[in-house]
């Protein structure tokens, strides 16, 4: 199965644990603005892992309370159509309650150090500008801060899965197995994962909850996703009491293509490089030179044709006056003209 485009050019962002496992149940829409401001906190989630004070860190110096993260609409839908959505979206995230509660500090009016909570909206306030299709949201300072925190680790996952998937609960088990990725396999119980992915009350059958919820993710992820998941249960009795995810890893390349593009482009190298060739050349034995089967011969051939120009030019009688073509007219005659 070939890699597609968006696969070969995902972006790698790290959010922290928390955010991966928090008991959030958000729409499809929702979550990607979430990992879109995750997106643009990359630089502070990484200064904050490696030690820095969240206090110290460039974003939080203003005495403002709040900061302003703007991105592109483009980022995180796939048609003009669903404007309207990520609008309805927004300002669901504004109602979305979040408790922060903030170190005792001393206070000015008090002996003793004060605790202070903040009631906010996982966003504040978003600006939506329609034609120029950029997307500003406002977040209190407490709650970036939160965003950023690092101390149970972080999850990192590829960024685009998330804008390409229509799936919420693609959305979730990506992220899941993204955190375990080092592992060969994820277990957990039917009701952890009831408990994780919000569906307590959803799908009470079992057979139900794999055929709508799991078996789908799995399916598309295998097309879409970097890491994906092969399923299956454990057995007590008849009971199905393990949920058991085999991870599994997509190369951008596999090490092999790696490989083999190499080997290609020094083909191409030698035959630029030592025997005249310009791209017109190169295009009219494309079909032999990108051939992945012959790759290690052809790079002997084309050796064998250079030592003998080589040799032949020694003397003006038997010097190869065209080298290209000669060459390429060897190589036919050796790997077949295109069919």
């Amino acid at each position: 199965m070939a890699i597609s485009e968006e696969i070969l050019n995902y972006k790698i962002i790290r959010q922290p644990y928390r955010i991966t496992m928090a008991k959030w149940d958000f729409t499809v829409t929702q979550k990607r603005i979430l990992t879109k401001i995750i997106s643009l906190l990359q630089k502070e989630i990484s200064l904050v892992a490696k030690g820095m004070p969240i206090g110290q860190l460039e974003i939080f110096s203003n005495l403002d309370d709040s900061i302003k993260l703007t991105f592109s609409l483009n980022d995180i839908v796939k048609n003009s159509n669903n404007y309207t959505h990520v609008k309805n979206a927004l300002q669901e995230l504004r109602s979305f309650n979040v408790q922060i509660v903030l170190p005792a500090t001393k206070s000015k009016k008090s002996k003793h150090p004060e605790e202070e909570t903040i009631l906010t909206g996982l966003i504040e306030r978003a600006v939506l500008t329609k034609h120029s299709r950029t997307v500003t949201v406002v977040i209190h300072k407490a709650t970036a801060q939160e965003l950023v925190k690092a101390t149970n680790g972080l999850t990192q996952f590829a960024e685009n899965i998330m804008y390409l998937t229509d799936n919420s609960y693609t959305q979730k088990l990506y992220e899941m197995i993204s955190h375990w990725k080092d592992k060969e396999v994820f277990s957990i119980s039917p009701e952890e994962f009831r408990e994780r992915l919000s569906l307590v009350d959803k799908y009470p059958q079992t057979k139900d909850l794999i055929r709508r919820v799991i078996k789908p993710a799995e399916e598309e992820l295998k097309e879409i996703a970097d890491v994906f998941f092969i399923f299956n249960t454990t057995l007590t009795g008849r009971k199905i009491t393990k949920f058991n995810f085999v991870i599994k890893h997509k190369k951008t390349l596999h090490e092999e293509d790696v490989q083999l593009i190499r080997l290609k482009e020094d083909n191409i190298h030698l035959l630029k490089a030592h025997l005249g060739f310009r791209t017109e050349h190169i295009n009219s034995i494309a079909h032999i030179i990108y051939r992945d089967d012959i790759i290690g011969d052809l790079r002997n051939k084309i050796i064998e044709v250079y030592t003998f120009i080589h040799e032949a030019g020694k003397s003006s009688k038997t010097a190869i006056k065209k080298v290209p073509e000669y060459v390429i007219q060897a190589l036919k005659n050796e790997y077949g003209n295109q069919d």
